[in-house]
Formats: structure tokens, sequence, C-alpha cells
């Protein structure tokens, strides 16, 4: 019987948008049952592409979108998918390889909200030594020493947990129950996940550390009755010089011996009822995907470079909103974004994404960690949709809620523009577009003097700002090119509902409005052009509470809002931030 398809609606919609004609590898879950295809690779002769997924995410197939003249001749691949369509006609069709030849079959489009509720992100942290010959041969060989040994030699401990896993035994818990099971308040594994609906959108990550396992002919001084399993080494990677250089042995001549520690920050996906005795060969098979990605960085490094310090690479983690899986990549911590754009264009083109707009930038890495003390991020995620049924054009990205009394500084009735400047700011620091903290009110005060648009009291003083004075500090202090749009009633608001989608489909960026004595920050609009009706996604900088999502959406601090929001008798001037066009 022929395995059901379902491709996610991230695949479909860039197969579907493609502009020209592409062939590529399809990746994704497969089981005798079920293709679940959940990335593209826009090259069929990336073999290394792979590595950058999570593992359990495989090559499943291969897809073409051809312009409407040409032919083109599937390569038969066994059990493979195979997607095909033409430039401009919006359509797919969808075969499965059956006894040599493709067959037509039909699909099923799936949310990425189902994806995340069916399938769950195990996380792996830790370090290993590396102590090599810098030699291509050398390289190689102990890169593949490394993959044999590592299998005896690693346990997994859960995060903030008594429960190991080796390679014969899980200690803390039975071995027979799933991983959701491990998930649900009895054990206390994930803080986040009881907290969550059953409509989740986002990915739940199951957070591993990894440890070295301890041998009683090394170790056994060490060892006692009351012994551990295995030993976490907490050491800090501080400065590169401490943990990468080359040693020049004089006995042997000119050699040089790379010593190292290599950083593992791996990731694999499993579905959620999945036996957590079936967890660590997957934990296993994404460490050997990250060492391959070592490995490349190295033997690339070795073949074009004489300078030491590139050698020190970081692991970062993506999940392009376009692309809704993790994607994984190395960078070197001495290059700069400026030398990185090469690497990341290769990835957008990779990945089908248009080139516009950054997503593998540092600051766009994926945030695993939530910084209690720090503003909520996206907190307009989760609302109900209007029923406006016009055109809705949001915020692309990230971006943090600023407003009233955060940092324990009382701004109550005079800094609601100054929280939605540094919620504009907040945007442009996280899409990776500007490379500095989000300015502070003293920072915004002095910026204000230096341009001689406020005198020198201004600085440490409670008076409020405007839309002007938000883009005169975007431009001066963050370099982004702003428009004005302005209304002289609220009434009128409704007017502008078009300049708004074009501004949010074009360039995301939230925008901030000022009128009357206060300021908003306008995260979308739902603009029905046939009956002129329009709701604003409004996110309010006048809240005073704590950082509770829950207060912050039910009570309409961030929410839409019809056209009556504003006032009649006011007038209004909008500040809207202009991105640059680039990755």
């Amino acid at each position: 019987m022929k395995p059901k398809i379902n491709i996610s609606e991230s695949v479909v919609k860039r197969l579907k948008n493609s502009s020209n004609s592409c062939c590529g590898k399809l990746y994704g879950i497969a089981t005798q049952s079920e293709i679940v295809v959940l990335a593209i690779c826009v090259d069929q002769n990336d073999v290394e592409f792979k590595n950058c997924l999570p593992a359990g995410i495989d090559f499943c197939g291969i897809f073409n979108i051809a312009d409407e003249a040409s032919h083109y001749d599937p390569e038969i691949i066994s059990n493979a998918v195979f997607i095909g369509g033409v430039v401009g006609k919006n359509d797919l069709k969808v075969h499965i390889e059956e006894s040599g030849k493709y067959i037509s079959t039909l699909f099923n489009v799936v949310l990425e909200q189902h994806i995340n509720n069916t399938y769950f992100y195990i996380r792996t942290k830790g370090h290993i030594p590396f102590q090599s010959e810098f030699t291509k041969d050398a390289l190689k060989e102990t890169f593949e020493t490394l993959h044999k040994t590592i299998p005896s030699e690693l346990v997994f401990g859960i995060f903030k947990s008594n429960i190991f896993f080796s390679a014969n035994e899980i200690n803390g818990v039975e071995d027979n129950i799933s991983l959701k099971e491990l998930c649900e308040d009895s054990f206390n594994i994930n803080e986040d996940f009881n907290k969550k609906k059953v409509t989740n959108v986002k990915p739940t990550v199951i957070e591993f550390n990894i440890l070295r396992k301890l041998t009683t002919n090394k170790s056994s001084e060490l060892i006692k009755d009351h012994a551990p399993i295995g030993i976490l080494d907490k050491r800090k990677l501080i400065k590169s010089n401490v943990f990468i250089h080359f040693l020049f042995i004089a006995l042997l001549g000119p050699t040089k011996v790379v010593n190292t520690t290599l950083e593992l920050d791996s990731l694999a996906v499993v579905k959620n009822d999945i036996k957590i005795k079936n967890l660590y060969n997957i934990m296993l098979e994404s460490i050997k995907r990250l060492l391959n990605i070592h490995q490349a960085k190295l033997l690339s490094f070795l073949k074009n470079s004489t300078s030491t310090k590139s050698l020190v690479h970081q692991v970062y983690h993506y999940y392009p909103d376009e692309c809704q899986h993790f994607i994984t990549v190395l960078y070197a911590k001495d290059q700069s974004e400026s030398d990185l754009k090469a690497s990341r264009l290769l990835l957008h083109k990779h990945l089908g994404l248009q080139t516009n707009s950054p997503c593998f930038r540092r600051s766009n890495q994926y945030m695993f960690e939530k910084n209690l003390n720090g503003p909520l991020i996206n907190p307009h995620e989760g609302l109900k949709p209007t029923l406006n049924e016009g055109v809705v054009a949001l915020v692309k990205g990230k971006y943090e809620y600023f407003h009233y009394c955060q940092n324990k500084m009382d701004d109550n009735g005079w800094g609601c523009a100054y929280r939605s400047l540094q919620t504009l700011a907040s945007w442009f620091k996280l899409q990776g577009y500007v490379n500095r903290e989000v300015p502070t009110f003293s920072e915004i005060q002095q910026c204000l003097v230096d341009i001689k648009d406020k005198p020198s009291s201004f600085v440490g003083s409670r008076q409020w700002i405007g839309s002007t004075e938000v883009n005169f500090v975007l431009n001066s202090l963050l370099g982004i090119e702003n428009k004005i749009l302005y209304v002289s009633s609220g009434e009128d608001m409704p007017s502008k509902g078009p300049e708004l989608v074009s501004h949010f489909q074009n360039h995301g960026s939230p925008v901030m409005i000022g009128g009357g004595v206060l300021a908003h920050t306008i995260l979308g609009v739902d603009y029905n052009q046939q009956t002129g009706e329009i709701k604003f996604l409004i996110l309010d900088p006048h809240y005073t509470g704590d950082e509770d999502l829950h207060t912050i959406q039910s009570k309409g601090w961030c929410g839409w809002k019809n056209a009556t929001f504003w006032d009649k008798n006011s007038y209004y001037n909008m500040c809207l931030p202009l991105v640059p066009r680039e990755v």
C-alpha cells in the first residue's frame, strides 16, 4: 500500500510561488505508512545539506518546477516522492515511486501547528576534546574515529533532571514510556509543555546535556560506591586562544597540530509518542551530523586560509518563518556579518527563500531560553483572527514589547513614544539589521540633543516625544530611513489602509503612531478593499503590569482594534521604518 503523503504548507508555498524554474531535493520524515515532506534544497548536487537539518529529517524525494515549454524526466528513485510544477501556474502534481515509475497520488497540506503538535525536538548540548595533525588526511581520520567511539563514550542527561540515557540503559525512569509522557507534570521535564494550549504553534524542545562516561580502568581512583554515571564538563569556552591553537613540534618539522574543544549543540526531531528507549540513537545521529559540519569547516579552512582565528566556530540554530523547520549552521567567531554574506545568500538559495530580508544573521538565531526579566517577544502571536475578511498584512519577524514601568522606571504618563521607539529598535536588532542594543531613554534624549533638536536640559527630563523625534532617533542612532504618514483626524485612518498594507507586505517593520498625547505601535492591518472596513493590530505601550502574556492579550493591550479606536478630534503622524533589501 502506498504511504500517505503530507507536505508542509511552507514547502507548498515556496514551490508554488517560485518565479524561476528550479529543481532539487525533498527532505522529510518517512515511515511505511506516511511521508511528511518538511524541507527543500534547491540544489540536487549538494550532499552536505542534510547535515544542517535535524536528525530524523532525511532525503525523501525530488522536485522540479519547470518552464512551461521545457521537458523533464525525473530520476527514478526507490520509494521517493516527486513533486512537479510549472512556473506561474500555482499548481503542484505529486507522485510516488512504485514498481520503477512515478505514480500520481493525492497529498495533504499540513500546517506548522499540526507538525509541532505531532513532533518534538531533542536538543543535545556539550563539548568534546579534539586533537589532530592539521592535514586533510589526519583530520578525516580523527573525525572518523570520533564517529566510531562516541556511541560508547557518551551519556545524555535531561536538563534539570536526574534522568540519564546511555547506550544500554536509562536511569531515573522506565524506558517503555513515551516522550510525551516524559514531558507531563509528574516528570517536570519541560516547564512550558503543560502551559501550552492544544493549538500550540511553536516547537517543543527537550534539552539534554552531553556527559562523558567514566570507565573503571581510567578512573578507578575517582570511582567510589557513590560514583556518578557521567561527568558534565561545565567549563566555559572563553577566548579563542584558550581552546584553539597551533603547536609547532620541532622534532617533526613544521607540523601543525590543532588542539581544541568542539562545541556540540545538535537537534533531532521525533514523533512525540516515540518510546524513550529509542532516543539514544537519534541523539547520536544528531551529533554525527554536527561533527560532519565541523569537519567540513576545518577542511575548508585548511584549504582556503592561513589565519588561525577562523578555526573557532559557534553553533547557530535558525527557525525561519518561511521554512517552519530548524536549520543549523556554524559561523567562525571572528567573521563579521559582511564576511558571511555569501554563506547566507547560499542558504537562502538552497531553501528557496527570498533575498530581501535576513534570516541567518547571528541575531536571527532561534531563542530557546526565555529571558524571564526581559520584554515579551511577539505577544501578538496566538491572537484570534478578525472577521473582517480583508487582506491581512502583519509585522514580519520578531520584536520586543516595551511598555510603561519596565526596568523599574516610572515613565507612566509620558514615556509611551519612547517605548514604541524601543519596540521598533528591537525589531531592527532582532532581524539583524543593526548591531546595537535597544537605546535607553537617556540615549534617546542625548541623541536629540546632539542633533540640535532639543536643548541640553532635555536629558534626564520627563518630556514626551512624538513621531518626528522617533524618526530622528531611528535615523541618527540606527541609520534607518523612515516614511511619515499624516492624517488630519482619526476618522481618516481607514484611508491609509492601502499604504499600511503595502508597508507590512514590503517592509514588515512595526509602525509608530502618535496623536494627541498618546503613542501606539501598529503591528498590522486587516483591510477589506470592497467594504473599506479596516482593523488595526495595536501594541499598547501604556500597559504597566508584569510580562504576563495572558493578561496582555485578554485585556486588549495587544489586540485588534476598530477604526473608532482613533480619536476623531486628533491628528496623527505615523513613522514607517523602511527596511534595507539585503540578507
